[in-house]
């Protein structure tokens, strides 16, 4: 339990941040084969068929090592890139790896254990935070970890040969084509000029200030969308945080003579620096030393309050001379502060509020306790759900506000785009009649403000998102009017006065790199496309429901 936790919290936490981005690393194994002890068949493919655990250590359970490992090129060619619980995905990933195998074998795609070896060195999980490759790291999570999926570290290197074999086929069936160097020198140029514009801006706040709702509006939009407006689910918990008690540090200060040697004053002065250094070494032992006794305390409360199935929980408490806390029920967005912490974690710092809303009334008693969580200065927390308000529709009274701030929204939001398009169309009739732009905005009631000329990678004083102003520019003609843009704030005015292109003796190479990326896009599609086809040729049959 936690002593096992206590060994290994760091690269635990370092899998479940790094690896899964919200994906538990140890994944659902209750559905796994191991626990089918008849294993009957599940799935048959062109008239094969697969066991049940065969099918899910390489479908569910191989699509989470993917997805951990940043697999993206098997991913895609196998169309399972869905992050999270996906029952068909890990169907399509299953059959899709069949087919894929079935490809290596016809084009005589197999990646060597040398392309593999070099393959994992730079695979994120891999690696120490500065990017370098870790042999522990990869040991840890080949030989220990990943078999919570069911898998080994052969089954791992699968994986990745299967992966670099996509690279290889996608180049193989999808390398005929051509691509466009006159599109990727368009893209290139596109990128390379420079705009010179009048921009504009209407606020949003202009036409939210003048809608007043009545009460008689709010209610006929809330029936129509009453069910949008729940309250939030509640909890109320009782919990305990046991802390550590840690020795205080005591350095003595240093005492010199009032008049001595500057080469005594030295040696000084690094004596009292290596007796701090050791002092705090010491200290620092103390503390693990502590903190393991607390890590065994709390280990030994766990296993005692599982053995009276959670009904001993304040008697253990009290036991352990930990003050039990209960709160009044609260929302997620409500935490109380005591609960509003993290988990002790650089890589995963995950509040613990997100693991208490996971807690159930099931009828396993255990299912409503947190495990020990570790938070900071060494404490553990753990909690119990003593009770819970489930979510509700919430009536006309309790949404009234949420009415209203939503029907103000659209309303604003409708009467900002008519607006926009009303001026746009005027200031576009004066243009063709060789009026200015800065004469037209101004007329409008705009304030027209100059910009440029500038570069999609510059940046203007006052503008947060210079690169989108560029995007909107770089396609419309000089002396034109671009379409305006509603943003969330208001309206934009995008009038492009000149577009220039900026010479560069480096577009040559910048051309060969877009055509590169260009071909690549292009094997990928052809490849997915092959992919799809002989997925549909293909008969797939479920023996077992999912």
């Amino acid at each position: 339990m936690i002593e096992h936790l206590r060994k290994y919290t760091g690269l635990i936490i370092f899998v479940v941040a790094l690896l899964f981005v919200g994906l538990a690393f140890f994944g659902d194994t209750a559905s796994m084969g191991g626990r089918n002890s008849n294993d009957p068949p599940a799935l048959a493919v062109d008239g094969k068929s697969y066991s049940y655990s065969e099918v899910q250590k390489g479908g569910k359970s191989a699509r989470q090592l993917a997805e951990g490992l940043r697999l993206f090129e098997l991913l895609m060619a196998t169309d399972s890139f869905t992050m999270g619980p996906d029952a068909q995905a890990d169907q399509r990933f299953f059959v899709n790896r069949l087919l894929l195998q079935q490809a290596r074998e016809e084009f005589g795609v197999h990646p060597s254990d040398e392309e593999v070896s070099a393959s994992l060195k730079t695979i994120t999980a891999f690696q120490t935070p500065e990017g370098a490759f870790d042999q522990q790291r990869y040991n840890d999570i080949a030989t220990k970890f990943i078999g919570s999926l069911g898998m080994d570290e052969q089954d791992m290197i699968e994986i990745l040969r299967d992966n670099l074999a996509t690279r290889k086929l996608a180049e193989i069936i999808g390398g005929g084509l051509a691509a466009d160097r006159k599109f990727a020198a368009e893209q290139v140029a596109s990128n390379d000029q420079q705009v010179s514009l009048q921009i504009a801006r209407v606020p949003l706040s202009k036409f939210q200030e003048s809608v007043k709702p009545t009460d008689e509006e709010l209610n006929t939009a809330w029936e129509t969308t009453k069910e949008k407006y729940q309250t939030e689910r509640r909890i109320k918990v009782s919990y305990f945080i046991a802390k550590p008690n840690y020795p205080e540090l005591k350095l003595d200060a240093p005492k010199l003579p009032d008049a001595v040697t500057e080469e005594a004053k030295k040696a000084a002065e690094k004596e009292a620096a290596d007796k701090k250094a050791a002092a705090e070494a010491a200290h620092a032992e103390t503390k693990r030393g502590v903190d393991n006794e607390l890590a065994d305390v709390v280990d030994s409360f766990l296993q005692d309050l599982e053995a009276s199935d959670g009904k001993d929980l304040e008697k253990l408490a009290e036991e352990n001379q930990w003050e039990l806390v209960t709160t009044d029920f609260f929302p997620r967005s409500a935490t109380p502060p005591a609960l509003a912490v993290n988990l002790r974690s650089a890589r995963n710092p995950r509040p613990v509020a997100d693991l208490l809303f996971q807690l159930s009334l099931g009828k396993e008693s255990m299912t409503r306790f947190t495990d020990a969580l570790p938070i900071a200065d060494g404490a553990f927390l753990i909690a119990r759900l003593d009770a819970e308000e489930a979510v509700r529709d919430k009536n006309f009274d309790e949404a009234k506000e949420e009415v209203r701030s939503d029907f103000i929204a659209k309303a604003a939001a409708e009467a900002l785009k008519k607006d926009a398009d009303d001026k746009a169309a005027k200031i576009r009739e004066g243009l063709a009649a060789g009026k200015a732009f800065v004469d037209l905005a101004k007329e409008q009631g705009l304030e027209p403000k100059a910009l440029g000329p500038f570069k999609s990678s510059d940046k203007l004083d006052g503008e947060a998102d210079t690169a989108s102003l560029f995007q909107t520019a770089s396609l419309i003609d000089p002396g034109s009017l671009a379409d305006p843009v509603v943003q969330a704030d208001g309206s934009l005015f995008v009038f492009v006065e000149k577009r220039e292109i900026v010479k560069d003796p480096a577009r040559e190479s910048r051309i060969e790199s877009s055509l590169q990326g260009i071909r690549a896009n292009h094997e990928r599609l052809v490849f997915s496309a092959w992919m799809t086809s002989r997925l549909d040729a293909t008969k797939v049959e479920e023996i077992l429901p999912r």
